[in-house]
């Protein structure tokens, strides 16, 4: 999608911190160019593939973290025991096991966890609802 079709996509709010906006989901976006890459998301764009699978991705950083999985490559590791990984995020998140970080808690029952998403799953003990409120500890 160029540059131009985005603009014509998308709306400029003057004033704003996040002054652009998807037309499609009226979500706001700082940059021009991450609305630009947001938009593959409705167009259904993949104009990136990978040569080994053929697998398509929208953005250029997601195929070069997947590109890791054939080349094996782990360029991330953890100096309390040497675990390697692919991504940073990986990493951050397996340093909590080491340090006993645990950020997210239950607004229910107080009890704390490592991920938002082990939150996100606990929290449907307490409640058939959808929409949940999510403490982020210190915030």
């Amino acid at each position: 999608m160029s540059q131009q079709a985005v603009e014509s996509a998308g709306m400029k709010i003057p004033n704003c911190s996040k002054p652009f906006a998807c037309t499609e989901c009226n979500k706001l976006f700082r940059q021009l160019s991450t609305l630009t890459n947001h938009m593959k998301i409705h167009t259904g764009e993949k104009p990136y593939k990978c040569t080994i699978c053929m697998k398509e991705f929208r953005q250029t950083t997601t195929l070069s973290n997947h590109m890791k999985i054939h080349t094996g490559e782990k360029p991330f590791s953890c100096n309390f025991c040497d675990k390697q990984f692919r991504q940073l995020s990986t990493l951050s998140n397996h340093k909590k096991i080491h340090t006993g970080e645990k950020p997210f808690e239950c607004s229910v029952c107080g009890k704390q966890f490592r991920q938002s998403s082990t939150l996100n799953s606990h929290i449907r003990i307490h409640s058939d609802d959808k929409f949940y409120n999510i403490d982020l500890i210190g915030s």
